[in-house]
């Protein structure tokens, strides 16, 4: 687990203090590592946090209903976000800092505690879904953190005018995944909830991901035409969550 929250934190830290140093980044690049993250994220949520949850024994209709209303909590904290979790940098929002960050924070809370292995403990230990702290997801939500890190640094710099503040803000939202994934082992090896609410919990989080993943997806292509190299970069993203579950 030390491992795991230490990447969190820093794939969330180190991006913010390349804009502190003035770095410029392609945004093009940008754009097309969104579009590569975005299909990772929603294959492995797909075709591995989805079957999982659906093989812990509890009843699949409340849990496609909790899949639905994770999905649209984060449609919600997206409205307080100004998209920031998705990488959108903008620096021009009215949305206040503390209601943005608040946001942030608690949907970065809930994507670190899906890291945990409490889902998977009565799994046979050679299930194709059984994977513990699963390094393939932690890929998703590292790939996906690291743009937010930039966009989120990028509006607090240009909001606060004051990069100590803007970093002070920053570790606030660094730290909230890896205390997501502490408080989330925490729960799961106590018996202060029957195990049946924490996989609520992880469906609720599964589906905040889907919304996450097909939301930049739709951004990508506004036009709803078909753009032959973000599709491409999809596929590749698409394939590698595939080879992941296969693979590790």
């Amino acid at each position: 687990m030390l491992i795991n929250v230490t990447i969190l934190l820093l794939c969330a830290l180190v991006p913010g203090l390349f804009i502190l140093g003035n770095a410029t980044f392609s945004d093009t690049k940008i754009r097309y590592f969104l579009v590569f993250a975005g299909a990772y994220l929603f294959s492995v949520t797909v075709i591995h946090l989805i079957p999982d949850l659906f093989m812990s024994g509890e009843d699949p209709f409340n849990l496609g209903l909790y899949i639905l209303i994770g999905f649209f909590i984060q449609k919600i904290l997206e409205n307080f976000s100004s998209g920031v979790e998705h990488g959108h940098i903008h620096v021009h929002t009215k949305v206040p800092v503390t209601y943005l960050l608040i946001a942030l924070v608690l949907h970065s809370f809930l994507e670190g505690s899906i890291l945990t292995d409490s889902l998977h403990s009565n799994h046979t230990p050679d299930s194709v879904y059984s994977h513990g702290s699963s390094p393939k997801i932690l890929l998703g939500i590292v790939m996906h953190k690291i743009p937010a890190s930039l966009a989120l640094m990028a509006l607090l710099v240009a909001q606060l005018k004051n990069k100590y503040k803007a970093f002070g803000l920053l570790f606030i939202f660094a730290i909230s995944s890896p205390l997501g994934l502490i408080t989330s082992e925490y729960f799961s090896h106590s018996n202060l909830l029957p195990e049946k609410y924490l996989i609520i919990f992880f469906a609720v989080v599964a589906g905040s991901f889907l919304q996450i993943s097909t939301t930049i997806f739709i951004e990508s292509d506004p036009h709803h035409k078909l753009d032959w190299k973000r599709f491409s970069v999809s596929l590749v993203g698409a394939g590698a969550a595939v080879l992941a579950q296969l693979m590790i």
